[in-house]
């Protein structure tokens, strides 16, 4: 079933929609399967962008953002996908969800061109002597205010907490990331420590907006561990034991709750 408008989409019987209807710009949602839920906040456009529900019991959950969606979304059997508000995808990012497990992205990202973030590698890699598999899908979670510079592959496993800068080009597999440093490299290490930065672009600046922002004493983006801090490896462990109604009902008690440090973290 493809959905290509946002009267279609109200109208469609192959998926729970929950929401305001969506604005679609060169937009297509495809539906197989059953059980399958989007979400959708007041404010979302779809622009060049792709959502696949490949199979059942899947739920997407888009928040308001004040920027064009601009994605290529695949789920697959028993995946959830939230997407907080306020996130800027500069070019297409690419989200697949599969093998039963979840991606959670905070909120005020920023997505450079060519982003890709997958839980799985696709195909089972085993080994030669016990013939057992080696490379089994797992769960990607993506705090509040992280940058990702262009042709960024987040893998399986990788955790990024908030306030953190993934330089262009970096490849990270299994990560644990904390708030406030710089990762780059393939695959991705640790490259500076006690670092934040700032949603305004520099690339206009010139000498005088330069000296003006030599400093910024302000700790808007500088994220601490607090008794509102949520545990990636908890929120993960209970989405998994849900079916899609469950999960969206989880999402909303956990998410909606937008305390400042909510996905920070530090080791």
């Amino acid at each position: 079933m493809q959905i290509t408008t946002g009267e279609e989409l109200q109208d469609n019987e192959e998926i729970t929609f929950i929401g305001e209807v969506p604005k679609l710009i060169n937009s297509n949602i495809f539906v197989h399967g059953e059980n399958n839920i989007l979400v959708c906040e007041e404010g979302v456009t779809l622009n060049n962008s792709r959502i696949d529900f490949h199979q059942d019991n899947s739920v997407l959950y888009l928040s308001s953002n004040s920027h064009p969606y601009n994605v290529t979304i695949s789920l697959n059997k028993d995946s959830a996908c939230y997407i907080g508000k306020n996130n800027y995808f500069n070019g297409t990012t690419f989200i697949i969800a599969s093998e039963s497990k979840n991606i959670v992205i905070g909120r005020d990202c920023l997505f450079s061109y060519n982003v890709v973030i997958r839980t799985s590698d696709g195909h089972g890699i085993y080994s030669t002597e016990s013939k057992k598999r080696m490379n089994y899908a797992k769960s990607i979670f993506i705090g509040d205010h992280v940058w990702f510079g262009q042709n960024v592959f987040v893998l399986k496993g990788t955790q990024i907490h908030s306030g953190s800068v993934i330089g262009a080009g970096s490849v990270l597999s299994n990560k644990l990331v904390q708030s406030n440093v710089t990762f780059a490299g393939n695959p991705a290490r640790l490259t500076k420590e006690n670092t934040f930065w700032i949603p305004h672009s520099t690339q206009g600046w010139g000498e005088e907006e330069i000296e003006k922002m030599e400093e910024y004493n302000n700790d808007l983006f500088t994220f601490s561990v607090d008794d509102t801090t949520l545990d990636f490896n908890e929120l993960d462990e209970n989405l998994l034991k849900l079916d899609a109604d469950d999960a969206l009902d989880y999402i909303i008690e956990k998410f909606f709750i937008e305390k400042k440090n909510r996905f920070a973290g530090f080791f």
